[in-house]
């Protein structure tokens, strides 16, 4: 087994599919923990999909690569931090991160997915870590994103869409993370920019909760900063819901 430094409390956001809003989700929870006097941490073990950014020069402008999520998790952190502190390995292309980086004639070091966590320890009271794309996508040549919430073992929170399709995908989603003994804190249902059938939110939670046992926290509405249910605005206490990781152990 690897040793590992012991990781602060923190919680493993996943989702039912990729855009479903899991940054949107993360930044959001890394803002109040930060409103309740908390330094909170973001990881990101592995991304793709970079985006031109324009950086400024004496003499004329040129584009770096950049990550939108990656940058986003950055600056809800509200500190300055490295960026392989967030996300220490990038690709560009906009596929699945082993696709992304056979591309680039590389592949992801399936050791760096958790060790990369480590330089969190004794610099933030909690660390909140976003996987990339839905539990079951693959994230390097031989594991799943699940292999990394396993590996680092904190509790999952999974977050979903809210309109037609939902129900399907957030309880394949359950049966996949208790099928690997994966702690579940809950669902969040989030509205995308362009979710255009995301009628009946409430009652799709309801299903939800109904067929797993697990509590829908509330939704996002876009944009919004406040979770919502059944029209009430709903608080949810994020510092309650991180735990110590169970295990930090190499995925398979």
């Amino acid at each position: 087994m690897q040793t590992s430094p012991k990781l602060p409390p923190g919680l493993f956001v996943t989702g039912t599919d990729t855009d479903v809003g899991k940054t949107y989700t993360c930044c959001q929870i890394l803002a109040q923990l930060a409103q309740q006097g908390q330094s909170p941490g973001a990881y990101k073990p592995a991304c793709s999909g970079a985006i031109p950014a324009k950086q400024p020069n004496e003499t004329h402008s040129f584009t770096l690569p950049a990550w939108d999520d990656v940058n986003r998790l950055a600056s809800a952190v509200r500190r300055s931090i490295p960026i392989d502190w967030i996300c220490p390995q990038r690709f560009l292309a906009p596929l699945a991160p082993p696709l992304a980086a056979k591309l680039e004639g590389t592949t992801v070091d399936e050791k760096l997915l958790i060790s990369g966590a480590g330089v969190w320890t004794g610099h933030c009271d909690s660390l909140i870590v976003e996987g990339a794309g839905g539990l079951l996508s693959p994230i390097s040549a031989n594991w799943l994103v699940a292999d990394v919430a396993v590996a680092l073992g904190y509790p999952l929170l999974i977050v979903a869409r809210p309109g037609l399709g939902t129900i399907n995908a957030t309880l394949l989603t359950i049966e996949a993370a208790r099928s690997r003994n994966l702690p579940i804190a809950g669902v969040v249902l989030s509205h995308a920019a362009n979710d255009t059938n995301s009628g009946r939110c409430d009652e799709n939670g309801d299903q939800i909760e109904q067929f797993s046992g697990v509590k829908v926290l509330g939704n996002f509405d876009f944009a919004q900063t406040c979770l919502r249910r059944h029209t009430s605005e709903v608080k949810i206490a994020w510092s309650e819901l991180l735990a110590a990781p169970v295990s930090i152990h190499p995925g398979r």
